[in-house]
């Protein structure tokens, strides 16, 4: 299996201009979240899927459909969405919409897929919202080398899109989401900065000052980690371009995940059962162009600090929630 995926994407970087954005169903639900503007805040997930993991998925996607509905979750970030036979599945955001929809939580979805060979193989970050998405974007990354296969670097392309999301007899607000590369060198990690963080400032430059907007993702940035190269300038900065770790508030940021080997309740890879490995860090966030209240905010489906929780992916997720403008 593992081969033909490789295979696959070879072929999808090869093949030249296949890789494209995509929307949601065609056959939305009639999204309501009135109940947001009345308790006056929003609760965010943001969770990688483990596109590559085919055989748990239909559970784990259970899993993160629970604890949505029990939260309750209203915007939900994904990464490595999958789509294509070698994944069984023509869009994995899209299942997890089912899923929703079964427990009468309805919600709009966006999906801008980074890698595809239609049919075959894709993967995607996309955005779960119970609020209605109105306007929407997507930014290519700069592609970085991430895999080889016989002797080729093959380089996966990323992207960070913008949906514009209406909170019913409320306000409008913009939710980022991306994933930046793993593997790859500095000055490639660098590129795909030098575009993100520029774009996400361009697309606020044209919002009315003072416009909340939150950024979330699988960053690949571990502010402790210094080989192979030193990660927590690129984490600097984010913080420097005006935003604000939101797990992060009321926490002493240098206990978080502090150590690769001793695993604690902030680290957000290798704490999970299905990737629990000698190397625990903090990769995933989100963050926030505005000091705003967070009501509560910590890190869920780390398996190892906590057995009780279900395995989702080799990833934690990081829930936020924040308080509205």
């Amino acid at each position: 299996m593992k081969g033909i995926v490789l295979f696959a994407i070879f072929s999808i970087i090869v093949l030249s201009g296949c890789a494209k954005s995509g929307g949601g169903s065609g056959n939305e639900p009639l999204v309501q979240c009135g109940d947001v503007a009345g308790r006056n805040h929003l609760n965010i997930l943001s969770i990688n899927l483990l596109f590559k993991e085919i055989e748990t998925r239909d559970q784990r996607l259970d899993a993160i459909a629970e604890f949505a509905e029990k939260t309750p979750v209203d915007v939900i970030l994904l990464q490595e969405v999958a789509g294509g036979a070698l994944v069984h599945t023509e869009n994995s955001a899209k299942d997890l919409q089912k899923k929703l929809r079964v427990r009468k939580r309805d919600y709009d979805l966006y999906t801008a897929f980074e890698i595809g060979l239609p049919g075959v193989l894709g993967v995607a970050n996309a955005i779960l919202s119970r609020c209605e998405i109105d306007y929407r974007v997507t930014k290519r990354l700069p592609h970085a080398t991430e895999l080889n296969f016989q002797g080729h670097d093959i380089k996966l392309p990323r992207n960070v899109m913008m949906t514009r999301i209406n909170i019913p007899n409320s306000k409008r607000l913009n939710i980022y989401n991306t994933h930046l590369c793993s593997a790859c060198t500095e000055e490639q990690f660098s590129a795909q900065m030098d575009v993100l963080l520029p774009f996400i400032g361009e697309v606020e430059a044209s919002f009315p000052q003072g416009n909340f907007a939150i950024l979330g993702g699988d960053f690949n940035i571990d502010r402790f980690r210094v080989d192979p190269f030193v990660e927590r300038f690129f984490y600097d900065r984010i913080i420097n371009a005006g935003l604000i770790d939101a797990y992060a508030q009321n926490r002493p940021l240098d206990s978080l995940c502090a150590n690769p080997k001793q695993p604690d309740a902030h680290c957000t890879v290798e704490v999970s059962t299905l990737d629990a490995g000698g190397s625990a860090r903090r990769v995933d966030y989100i963050f926030m162009n505005q000091a705003k209240t967070v009501r509560e905010s910590r890190v869920v489906f780390n398996t190892i600090v906590d057995p009780s929780q279900p395995s989702v992916s080799d990833h934690a997720g990081v829930f936020i929630s924040v308080a509205l403008p």
